[in-house]
């Protein structure tokens, strides 16, 4: 596999999915790899040293940072503020590529050589059509704001889902080129705009190359994540199927309140028989602690994310008056 560094921003609500995805390197992803943490809870990660060693042979490659050591944050949702930080980290990290994970990506097969960058350099990016997808409006946000017509794009465009491959060099021109042309601050000029990260990497591709292909390698991949649509015994069922041949999957913090004993059963055996947990009990104990306590953490969130929303929603108002 290439030199690469994973990258996972991670919140409260979702430590317990990063410590099984600390876990899933420790056994499937080959050492020398170098991981960064962005620890985006309100307080910090309170023992950073035993979330290092859950990693295993990449203990030692293991940095993990707080959003002001990347960057400077304006007031924004979190959700918001790990997108930028999904692209300002890029001034951090040292090999030509990186992949951003989300908390709820783990890794269950060893990674084949070129599944993350291809043969001739190019990052392998998921693609699919945005027709009549929900993110159509971001996308076409992205578009226009890059000075891009979306109507070619909405046919098949990049993916917006981890893993993501990135260019870090790729990256680093289009912070420069954002922050010289907004002369402002990426972050800011990011939020006010209110763009989304991996639409605004490959529109800027796209804006620079006049196509996606000569800097990705555009696929087909199945992505099997495990979202509260399919939270069902047959739908975590079909996601552990299509999972069969691909070394990532991922379970979504909002499918787990919808999970069944049967369900939770299901992705406890795939994590024990692929050597992530010891057994079936520990995996089935994960999913009901992380099932107790999603409530109680999402109103947190909700609570820390107001004046957020707020001032986003006035934002808006003020743009439509202009």
């Amino acid at each position: 596999m290439p030199d690469l560094t994973f990258v996972t921003p991670v919140f409260e609500a979702e430590l317990a999915l990063l410590d099984l995805q600390a876990r899933s390197f420790a056994r499937h992803v080959p050492p020398g790899t170098h991981v960064v943490v962005l620890d985006n809870t309100r307080r910090g990660i309170r023992d950073v040293a035993a979330l290092r060693a859950r990693y295993g042979p990449h203990e030692a490659h293991v940095r993990v940072l707080r959003p002001a050591d990347v960057t400077a944050l304006p007031l924004t949702s979190g959700w918001r503020s790990q997108q930028v930080l999904k692209l300002a980290v890029a001034h951090l990290v040292e090999t030509p590529h990186y992949v951003a994970l989300d908390a709820k990506n783990h890794v269950v097969a060893p990674p084949d050589e070129h599944f993350f960058v291809a043969a001739d350099g190019r990052p392998r990016v998921r693609a699919y059509a945005y027709t009549a997808h929900t993110l159509r409006p971001s996308l076409e946000r992205v578009c226009r704001y890059l000075g891009l017509d979306p109507a070619p794009h909405v046919a098949r465009f990049a993916a917006t889902t981890t893993p993501f491959t990135l260019e870090r060099a790729t990256v680093l021109d289009l912070l420069a080129d954002v922050e010289a042309s907004a002369g402002r601050p990426f972050a800011q000029e990011f939020v006010a705009h209110d763009l989304t990260e991996f639409f605004l990497y490959a529109g800027w591709v796209a804006r620079r190359d006049g196509t996606l292909e000569r800097a990705m390698e555009l696929t087909d991949d199945a992505n099997p994540i495990v979202w509260p649509r399919t939270a069902t015994v047959e739908g975590v069922r079909a996601v552990i199927a299509s999972a069969d041949g691909l070394p990532v999957m991922g379970l979504h913090r909002d499918a787990v309140p919808r999970l069944s004993q049967q369900a939770a059963a299901e992705l406890a055996a795939l994590w024990a028989r692929r050597g992530i947990l010891d057994d079936e009990q520990e995996g089935r104990a994960l999913i009901a602690h992380l099932q107790s306590r999603h409530a109680r953490e999402r109103r947190r969130r909700q609570l820390r994310d107001a004046p957020a929303r707020a001032r986003n929603v006035l934002r808006r108002v003020t743009s439509r008056q202009h």
